[in-house]
């Protein structure tokens, strides 16, 4: 189920397929419009950027999920210490979407449903099988006594058995499927251990948890942009909460926006993650740290802040390196690749795999030959996007190799007279480009990253030759024991500023980040033309 089961479950219905069935361990979301979504704090907010978008259009489900989304065309962003904010509209490319996960999951069930799609709710899938080319799943009822079918009413009561030519595992971080595969892979002696199915997990080393924050901005500040804000101790991201439906003559200006709702990313020890007091110790901290937004907020949404526990973020994994099991099963979304949501890519790469799915199905004569071209094409898919996301949440010297360094690199070389369009726009940039490939992405900075050091290298040596030939001129010149001296003390302030710079802490490392971000986004992505 979620959004990625029930987008599989309109591919599929839209291609003529019967007895399509969904079971989702959750109750059925709120009906798609009324007076519930204006609930801001109730909500987790998501973004549907433009690879989600391609691929939902490609599913043919996009247009009624457009209906009941935000539009977003650019961000004002604070600085650290700024008291002024920097506003960016991006003309350059189409706007991205907000809308609530719950909305968008009520959105595609009406849309399966009028499609014929039979929806069980409340069920629990808590195992598979296979006989041959047939999949069994273990079924059970839970959150109530019994499970519910789509219109809400008792089906039955106990455990039962289904069994179909063909499931698709949408089920997230549960990965019931997902680690049936490993399992049976695990217990096969004559599998290669490279070729064994496996989930792949990375350490978090920079945890971080968040809290959201409904608040209401002045009926002057626009209502079709992110704000953001960065300080010492948190990063703070507020998106428009939809509400209602678009209007029917102008879908492209989204959903009316009642309220923005904000996420503090915060460090696991902060104050606010250890619980705030009271209502004014939490405005004296909104106050101190985030003056902007802080009168926006009202004493009830603090009281919401205090009250409500801080939610982890998810951890980076991936499944591979087939994510298939024979013509019979398939498996897809965060099931097989899951990221922080830093850079919108998790719900938006999910619906990827879904038209990946349908291109499979309507190229191969043959079921098992559909499912080993799909997993062929995002397997590999799968493992790069985690791999490229992880490498933008490192820390320290790591960090700056694998994710300050490069942008900066990216940044300089790009404005080179002559030279600088042959070089892409950063990794972050070309991310967002629904015409790249995640491990197109890849290879496309790796070629320019060799090009970028090769220049280095041809600039280092001609200085190096310079500065060889003044060296030679000035030990003729200058007596050795002064130039030892000069030696020293040039040595010494190298390395009393490097400790310095690792002094300044993860705080400093991030604004470092942001703000190099913040000067290069509009001009590349001119570039990229997206």
């Amino acid at each position: 189920a979620g959004p990625a089961g029930l987008a599989t479950a309109v591919l599929l219905a839209k291609r003529g397929w019967p007895n399509v069935e969904v079971l989702d361990r959750l109750e059925p979301p709120p009906p798609l419009d009324g007076s519930t979504w204006t609930d801001t704090a109730r909500f987790y907010l998501i973004g549907i950027g433009g690879r989600g978008q391609k691929a939902l259009k490609a599913i043919d489900a996009w247009d009624e999920v457009q209906k009941v989304s935000a539009v977003v065309r650019g961000r004002k962003d604070w600085a650290p210490g700024a008291t002024e904010g920097v506003e960016t509209i991006r003309a350059d490319r189409p706007p991205s979407y907000v809308i609530q996960r719950d909305r968008l999951v009520a959105s595609l069930l009406a849309q399966a449903r009028d499609l014929g799609v039979t929806v069980r709710h409340s069920v629990d899938v808590s195992g598979i099988s296979w006989d041959g080319d047939e999949a069994i799943l273990q079924c059970s009822p839970c959150g109530e006594e019994c499970a519910l079918d789509d219109e809400g009413g008792k089906e039955y009561d106990g455990a039962f058995e289904l069994r179909t030519p063909f499931v698709v595992a949408s089920d997230g971080v549960r990965r019931t499927v997902a680690s049936a595969m490993e399992a049976e892979d695990a217990a096969e002696a004559t599998l290669l251990p490279f070729s064994r199915f496996k989930l792949k997990k990375f350490e978090d080393t920079a945890v971080r948890v968040y809290k959201t924050v409904p608040l209401k901005l002045p009926a002057d500040w626009r209502g079709d942009i992110n704000y953001s804000c960065r300080t010492s101790k948190f990063n703070f991201d507020a998106l428009p909460a939809p509400v209602g439906r678009a209007p029917a003559d102008a879908p492209a200006d989204g959903a009316p926006v009642s309220e923005y709702c904000g996420v503090l990313l915060i460090k696991p020890d902060d104050e606010a993650t250890q619980g705030l007091a009271d209502v004014p110790a939490a405005r004296k901290y909104f106050d101190e740290y985030l003056p902007q937004f802080s009168g926006f907020i009202s004493d009830a949404a603090l009281a919401s802040v205090i009250a409500k526990p801080p939610s982890r973020l998810p951890v980076f994994r991936f499944a591979g390196p087939r994510l298939h099991r024979g013509a019979s099963t398939v498996v897809l979304g965060d099931a097989v690749h899951s990221v922080k949501p830093y850079f919108g890519l998790g719900v938006n790469s999910a619906f990827e795999d879904v038209a990946a799915l349908g291109d499979a199905l309507d190229e191969e004569t043959t079921l098992g030959g559909a499912t080993a071209a799909f997993s062929a094409k995002r397997a590999a898919e799968a493992r790069v996007l985690v791999e490229l996301s992880r490498s933008f949440d490192r820390r320290g010297l790591a960090g700056f190799a694998t994710f300050i360094g490069p942008i900066i690199m990216d940044a300089i070389f790009g404005k080179l007279p002559l030279v600088g369009k042959l070089f892409a726009p950063n990794t972050l940039a070309l991310l967002q480009n629904p015409e790249y490939t995640y491990a197109m992405v890849r290879w496309r900075k790796r070629a320019d990253r060799a090009v970028q050091l090769a220049l280095l290298a041809a600039i280092g040596t001609g200085v190096g030759a310079l500065l060889r030939r003044a060296a030679a001129a000035v030990v003729a010149l200058v007596p050795r024991r002064a130039l030892l001296a000069g030696g020293a003390l040039a040595v010494s302030a190298a390395a009393v500023k490097a400790l310095r710079g690792r002094g300044a802490g993860d705080e400093q490392q991030q604004a470092d980040i942001a703000d190099v971000l913040a000067k290069t986004t509009k001009k590349e992505g001119k570039r990229v033309g997206y």
